[in-house]
């Protein structure tokens, strides 16, 4: 689990449209797979200031540290976050807040304490994918934003699943949450140097090019939702492409 551009870029780009404060939970440790000057060279581009007055560390892995690579924590705190803990199923790798995602019953002390989730590689390890959803909407405050990098394609047995933008859509729609993004990200094998390409998704973007027409490269699913008032997070959505069929849902009943 870590961050590369293709994960990277949009958290700057969130972080430009609606700035992060407060409390940050990380789904794991997350390894920064870049220098110093690359999260500059990022924030430039997005045109996102950092806090000069947060250093950052070196990488406490010797062949990260070795790249010039930095820690996640100070990252986090130059965006703004003052404070930022990991989840894990175990104190693997130091993390401080201990769950299984495959469970819904959060610890009661964590409800709504985050003003931010970011998962950079997690929920495609959770077998039991709507309990871990509906686990980090309870852990986000109401107002507080989830934001997800997950694998779309080409990432064969990296994980129990590969997530597809109609699962997050669907899911974020029929629990009355607001979108604020879905991308589709493409990055060759290498994916720390190469270049990173992002597409907008919406319902039916991509229906012409589906089905083996999408090139070369690994992509992987970029979003952004916040949670409302009026947000759930244990509805079971039903497929967009089906939902949209005029008069299907009113002939499942």
């Amino acid at each position: 689990m870590g961050f590369i551009r293709a994960n990277m870029l949009p958290i700057l780009r969130e972080g430009k449209r609606k700035p992060f404060v407060g409390r940050l939970l990380l789904l794991g440790q997350g390894d920064m797979y870049f220098a110093h000057y690359q999260l500059v060279q990022m924030a430039e581009m997005v045109g996102v200031a950092l806090d000069e007055s947060v250093p950052l560390v070196d990488a406490k892995k010797p062949e990260f540290r070795t790249k010039g690579y930095v820690e996640a924590r100070e990252v986090f705190l130059k965006l703004g976050f003052s404070q930022i803990d990991a989840l894990d199923y175990s104190e693997f790798e130091g993390a401080n807040v201990i769950h299984d995602l495959n469970s819904s019953d959060i610890p009661s002390n964590c409800e709504g304490l985050y003003d931010t989730i970011i998962d950079h590689g997690t929920l495609e390890h959770v077998f039991h994918l709507p309990n871990a959803l509906f686990a980090l909407f309870k852990f986000l405050k109401v107002g507080g934003r989830l934001i997800t990098s997950s694998p779309g394609n080409g990432f064969f047995d990296h994980g129990f699943y590969m997530l597809q933008p109609t699962l997050l859509y669907d899911f974020y729609s029929a629990n009355a949450w607001e979108i604020n993004v879905v991308q589709v990200a493409r990055v060759s094998q290498n994916q720390e140097t190469d270049p990173v390409y992002f597409a907008d998704y919406v319902p039916g973007a991509f229906d012409s090019v589906g089905y083996g027409q999408m090139g070369e490269g690994l992509f992987s699913v970029v979003a952004v939702a916040t949670k409302l008032e009026k947000s759930t997070g244990d509805k079971i959505p039903y497929q967009g492409l089906y939902a949209r069929m005029p008069g299907w849902l009113a002939q499942a009943k």
